[in-house]
């Protein structure tokens, strides 16, 4: 008979203790999702073309092509069976990097990726990525405000963009 008193007494109380947790955290600061967001490149990743991705998520530089950056995507690296989930590993002995991004030429949106780095960051970085079809995918990296690029063409047997 107890256990019919209690159910919902606990059920009260497991919600009480829910929501005011959310309240402390979100009251602490550590939930802010308009802060986070709010550095979300939208313009960078709703461009058409690589040109306008890049132009927006990193301004007008001077690209160089640099021996100090290393790009693998696939494995083998020039080919993927599956354009859904393509593994990509970026390599680079350069210092003071600021930004990665991925960009794949012939994606509805070429940007695939981007990321802000902090100097406690260290390269090889490895993801995976999504390819529409046989394209020219791109790295390209930001360090002490120069712009570093290497490519690599990629073959896709099976695409991965709708």
């Amino acid at each position: 008979m107890t256990d019919l008193i209690n159910t919902p007494r606990r059920t009260i109380l497991k919600g009480a203790i829910s929501v005011s947790t959310l309240a402390l955290v979100a009251a602490s600061g550590l939930l802010l999702p308009q802060r986070l967001l709010a550095h979300w490149p939208i313009d960078a990743f709703n461009a058409e073309s690589v040109e306008d991705a890049l132009l927006v998520l990193l301004g007008q530089a001077e690209v160089a092509e640099d021996s100090l950056l290393q790009f693998k995507v696939g494995s083998p690296p020039s080919y993927a069976v599956n354009g859904a989930s393509v593994p990509i590993e970026i390599r680079s002995e350069l210092k003071n990097i600021e930004r990665v991004a991925v960009l794949v030429e012939k994606n509805p949106f070429p940007l695939a990726m981007s990321l802000d780095f902090t100097p406690a960051v260290k390269l090889p970085f490895k993801s995976m990525i999504k390819i529409r079809e046989d394209s020219l995918v791109i790295a390209v990296i930001r360090a002490d405000g120069k712009l570093y690029k290497t490519s690599r063409f990629v073959e896709v047997d099976i695409g991965g963009c709708g």
